[in-house]
């Protein structure tokens, strides 16, 4: 009777402790990690912020977070970014001053920036993102830097824009149209010459002379009606310098009218 009594605590002793260990063990498989996921892999950084284990897409660059790393599945192109891998941009961006551009429309943008430093990009006809950059007037030195450490001109805005002052812009596709300063139909972003140039379209023809007693301050070109004296021959009505048909038939259409 002593040794089956004996027995009975003995296995209830050894029950105690297997529960006592499934306890344990249960309750280390149902642990939260710092977003409260059970089982989860999200961890606290440098800056306390909970970080999630995510799918990164190195092609089109989409990132989708999970719950537990060990339990995602990439697919073609995607890798699982634990949270503190050294290629995760998250983990301690958050405590720390980056710099970039924080223009969401512009073709640079940085979604890790926390300091816009005045680089935003803008894509150009080519489909070529230009950037700001300090340019040396006297050297014609560029540097890619920012605004606030450039000394010299810095380029942006119309600046960047146009190929008279930028020559980067539109630089790697050609841009057809009239290339030539003095036509009326000058182009300033085209880059290649098309032969349409028109110099004629825009040209006002009349007296250029401002001494003549008919000077026309809105002509481009001469037209040779300039005089400078009151007319010598008051029959020459056209002032082309001789009295002939043109000046008759402008005499016979005012013929018979009454000066008053």
């Amino acid at each position: 009777m002593h040794k089956a009594n004996t027995m009975n605590n003995v296995l209830s002793i050894l029950a105690l402790i297997a529960g006592l260990f499934f306890f344990a063990n249960n309750s280390s498989a149902q642990s939260s990690d710092c977003a409260g996921i059970v089982n989860g892999t999200a961890m606290t950084d440098e800056c306390g912020i909970c970080q999630q284990a995510y799918i990164y897409n190195f092609i089109t660059h989409a990132v989708v977070f999970v719950d537990n790393a060990n339990e995602a599945e990439a697919g073609a192109n995607e890798i699982v970014v634990f949270p503190n891998d050294p290629s995760n941009p998250y983990w301690g961006a958050s405590c720390a001053e980056i710099f970039g551009c924080t223009d969401a429309t512009a073709c640079n943008f940085n979604y890790l920036a926390t300091d816009d430093d005045g680089t935003c990009g803008i894509l150009d006809e080519c489909g070529e993102c230009q950037i700001p950059y300090c340019y040396n007037p006297v050297t014609h030195a560029i540097a890619y830097t920012t605004s606030d450490e450039c000394n010299e001109l810095w380029v942006s805005g119309p600046l960047l824009t146009s190929a008279t002052t930028n020559p980067y812009w539109n630089a790697s596709c050609e841009i057809f149209g009239c290339t030539y300063g003095d036509a009326c139909n000058f182009s300033l972003d085209a880059n290649t010459d098309d032969g349409t140039c028109d110099y004629s379209s825009c040209e006002v023809p009349g007296c250029v002379y401002p001494e003549a007693l008919n000077y026309n301050e809105a002509a481009t070109k001469d037209d040779f009606s300039c005089y400078f004296t009151e007319n010598p021959c008051p029959s020459d009505l056209n002032f082309d310098g001789i009295t002939g048909t043109q000046d008759l038939l402008m005499f016979l259409v005012e013929f018979g009218l009454s000066c008053n």
